[in-house]
Order: structure tokens, then C-alpha cells, then sequence
């Protein structure tokens, strides 16, 4: 076996282990555990935070995964200068898991402050204004006599 078949196996593995987290992130339906995800406290207080700054964070997933199955067809086929396409695309796939998380993380922490400024904004306590129906129905019958 050849290097390039090697490091070809070797990115179509990681390929799949960013795809298909990627999918079920994105669709909402990736079970909250403690091995694939977002490490931050904020994703774990809620299962609904968990689900949209996963949402954030799959398609991110997804690029780096595609990036990496590009790089491993390259790879089967890399001589020379060629094997430059893998080696910038499995870089690209990192930076594309590493926008990721931060946008996955930033996600989880304004959906918290937002939940967190909703839950100790108090209710209207001032009472509601009073609308006096009287005043609004004379009024009215005098703009339609005019």
C-alpha cells in the first residue's frame, strides 16, 4: 500500500467522523453526550441550547468533512506538487472546525444571556393603561357626524 492510499483511508475516516456529526447537528438531531460536541457550561444547562448552537456549529462540520473527502481523492492520486491540495485541505478542514465551535460557542452564550436577561426581566408589573371605551366611542361618533 501506497502513502497516498494510506493518508487517503486515513482523511476519508475523519471525513466521516465530521460528516456525519455535521448532519445530525444541523438537523437538530444530535443527541446531547459527553464526546461529540460543544464543551462549553452554556450548551450543557439546556437541551434547547444544545440543539441550536449545534444547528450553528454543523454546518461548519460539514465543510471540514467535504473538505477533507476532496482531500483524500487527491490524496489517491497525489505526486509532487499535488500532494499540496490535501496538506491545504485538511488545513482548511481545522480552521473550518475551529469557526465553528467559536460560532457554536458564541451561539450557546447569547442564547443564554437572552434567556437569562428573559427570565429576571420582571413582568409588566405596571398596571396596564386603561382605555376609557366612553370617550373613544363619542369621539368616534363625532369624527363620523363631521
Amino acid at each position: 500500500m501506497t502513502a497516498g492510499a494510506i493518508i487517503g483511508i486515513i482523511f476519508i475516516v475523519c471525513a466521516l467522523a465530521l460528516l456525519v456529526p455535521g448532519a445530525l447537528a444541523t438537523a437538530g438531531r444530535l443527541p446531547g453526550n459527553s464526546i461529540v460536541g460543544l464543551r462549553v457550561p452554556e450548551v450543557r444547562k439546556d437541551e434547547g441550547i444544545w440543539v441550536q448552537a449545534h444547528r450553528v456549529v454543523g454546518p461548519y462540520l460539514i465543510f471540514g468533512g467535504a473538505a477533507l473527502a476532496f482531500g483524500a481523492a487527491f490524496s489517491f492520486i497525489a505526486s509532487g506538487w499535488l500532494w499540496l491540495a490535501p496538506v491545504l485541505l485538511a488545513v482548511l478542514a481545522v480552521v473550518a472546525c475551529a469557526l465553528g465551535g467559536n460560532m457554536g460557542a458564541r451561539a450557546a452564550r447569547l442564547i443564554d444571556d437572552a434567556r437569562a436577561n428573559t427570565a429576571t426581566t420582571p413582568a409588566d408589573d405596571a398596571p396596564a393603561t386603561s382605555v376609557n371605551l366612553d370617550a373613544l366611542r363619542n369621539a368616534a361618533r363625532e369624527a363620523d357626524q363631521d
